[in-house]
């Protein structure tokens, strides 16, 4: 059972006032406890940087242009706005911050390459930051802007004060097990099964199962079902799509295989998932030429 402080959460602090705003906010933390597959989406707005941290186990960080991959204990910062993917490889607890104002974008900007900032060290600060929140809010209901911004400098500090690379990379997936799920992550629509993905990583299908299983916690052909499936309730958001369309875009043979899998993977029927399911709000990328969860 995981403690409190590992239920997934939302903390959405006060604004703080219009001259500590423009310098520094913390405007959301997120308790994420994810399973092999799942997904979230965070939106990363103008004038804003996210950071996220695999505080147990593994996870990737995907939009268009950029994939990285968390392991245990690691936190990356963006820079650039858009939509990020969150999604976990193994079993996993990520926490993440968005900050806005122009000190986050000074304090991280000599480590930013490309957009982003890896701190092989740096989900314990990320941690602290999201709980230290999460305490505030239940002893004050709402959290003062101002206590959310001093949250935001601690944190931005600690990662500054973090090497810039690490030797050591403890909990690493195995190279093969970190190859699998990318390939699984990007092309879960069009993989026609473990035998293909065996092939082009170049290694007995048994030993590809005996060392996904033993990095990840779960098979790749468990994983690669929850990949697909996590797509697939993203798509049956959309009112507009049907239970064959959505089959087939998230690589499944058939409506009725898939039917099959989605009862038994969520509990419910697809149609019964449309009907429950809130509408996703905006336009959502289909797979081809984009990463796969938006």
């Amino acid at each position: 059972m995981p403690s409190r402080q590992e239920q997934p959460r939302e903390i959405f602090p006060a604004p703080p006032d219009e001259l500590l705003s423009s310098l520094l906010a913390l405007r959301c933390g997120r308790i994420l406890p994810l399973t092999p597959g799942d997904a979230k989406a965070c939106l990363c707005g103008a004038g804003e940087r996210l950071v996220a941290a695999a505080v147990r186990g593994s996870l990737t960080v995907s939009s268009h242009g950029q994939y990285t991959l968390l392991s245990q204990g690691q936190a990356l910062a963006l820079d650039t706005p858009g939509e990020y993917t969150l999604q976990a490889v193994s079993g996993c607890l990520c926490m993440a911050v968005t900050l806005g104002g122009e000190l986050a974008g000074r304090l991280l900007e000599d480590r930013l390459e490309a957009g982003q900032a890896l701190f092989v060290q740096g989900a314990p600060a990320v941690r602290t930051a999201v709980l230290a929140l999460a305490v505030l809010e239940d002893e004050q209901g709402r959290v003062d802007g101002a206590l959310a911004s001093s949250c935001a400098y601690t944190l931005l500090t600690g990662l500054r004060g973090l090497p810039a690379e690490a030797d050591s990379r403890r909990d690493c997936l195995s190279p093969l097990a970190e190859s699998a799920a990318a390939i699984i992550q990007e092309e879960f629509p069009y993989l026609e099964g473990l035998d293909e993905l065996a092939e082009r990583l170049e290694v007995s299908k048994a030993h590809l199962i005996r060392s996904f299983t033993r990095a990840v916690g779960i098979s790749p052909g468990k994983y690669l079902t929850r990949v697909r499936v996590e797509y697939a309730k993203l798509l049956l958001r959309d009112e507009d799509v049907s239970v064959t369309y959505v089959a087939e875009a998230s690589g499944f043979a058939n409506a009725n295989y898939f039917a099959k899998v989605f009862r038994r993977e969520t509990g419910m029927s697809p149609s019964e998932y449309l009907e429950s399911a809130p509408p996703q709000p905006g336009k959502r990328s289909r797979p081809g030429g984009a990463p796969p969860l938006w």
